[in-house]
């Protein structure tokens, strides 16, 4: 509504950015103001007190041009894929390897299960109880703020899951690091070095680490992460008016401004 824009420019000031993307920000402050009046509207009150019931409901508007534009400054903001993925997934990492660090430390044993002579002796299940058993809640705590920060049910879920999901990646790179071992060991000697290892003594060890370092602590994970994983777990206010969707927020190049201007005229 070109109203409401002229009354919300009056009020902010000039921006300070790009004439396009001012009217941008602009239009979409007079939308929620829009959105706000019409839900007062609702409720029986006359269009000019619901008008400026809204407009007050801002306590701060200095301040808000100030969020506004710290939104639209790449490099005060943080990449949306950080906050709902990268961040609760490096947080899961350090916890679960801290955790793990502080154990053995501290002179946690970890059980192994031995193969048959069938399969080798030499490979063995490694079963860390104690740390296996306090994985849930590192889950919980990176599916959580996944959640906090808006994301979506896939970011809970490879947040949680970092991990196991490292631990499987380096299971993947780590037979090329060993050829490449050999290989520099065989140029420095002149002559061939013997692996010593099969194609099946190869296959058996990478499942057992699988099901050791990937599998289980994956579940444990899981368990606790499930909680976070439905679909709907947003915050009441949020789920009473949403915000625009990500096809808007990505044509009017600032997802954070949706959020700034909710928080600001909630009634």
């Amino acid at each position: 509504m070109p109203n409401n824009q002229r009354l919300i420019r009056e009020r902010l000031g000039a921006l300070g950015v790009a004439p396009q993307r001012e009217e941008e920000i602009l239009r979409e402050l007079g939308d929620h103001v829009e959105d706000s009046v019409a839900a007062l509207e609702a409720d029986g009150i006359l269009p000019e007190e619901a008008l400026r019931d809204t407009l007050d409901s801002v306590s701060d508007w200095p301040e808000l041009r100030k969020e506004i534009l710290r939104a639209e400054t790449v490099k005060g903001t943080m990449n949306c894929r950080t906050k709902v993925l990268w961040l609760p997934a490096l947080s899961a990492l350090a916890m679960s390897s801290g955790l793990l660090a502080l154990f053995q430390c501290a002179g946690f044993v970890p059980r192994f299960c031995w193969l048959s002579e069938g399969w080798g002796s030499y490979l063995f299940f490694t079963f860390y109880f104690p740390w296996l058993i306090l994985l849930p809640i590192i889950g919980a705590v990176a599916a959580f703020l996944s959640r906090r920060a808006q994301g979506r049910v896939i970011h809970r879920l490879l947040a949680a899951l970092a991990p196991p999901l490292g631990m499987l990646g380096l299971s993947l790179i780590s037979p090329f690091i060993t050829l490449a071992i050999y290989t520099v060991m065989s140029l420095l000697h002149h002559r061939h070095v013997q692996s010593g290892f099969s194609l099946i003594q190869f296959l058996t060890a990478f499942l057992v680490y699988f099901v050791s370092w990937v599998l289980l602590p994956a579940l444990a994970l899981l368990i606790g992460a499930a909680p976070f994983l439905r679909r709907g777990n947003r915050s009441p206010e949020h789920a009473n008016r949403p915000c625009k969707t990500g096809a808007q927020n990505a044509a009017s190049g600032s997802p954070r401004v949706c959020r700034i201007v909710f928080c600001q005229l909630a009634p």
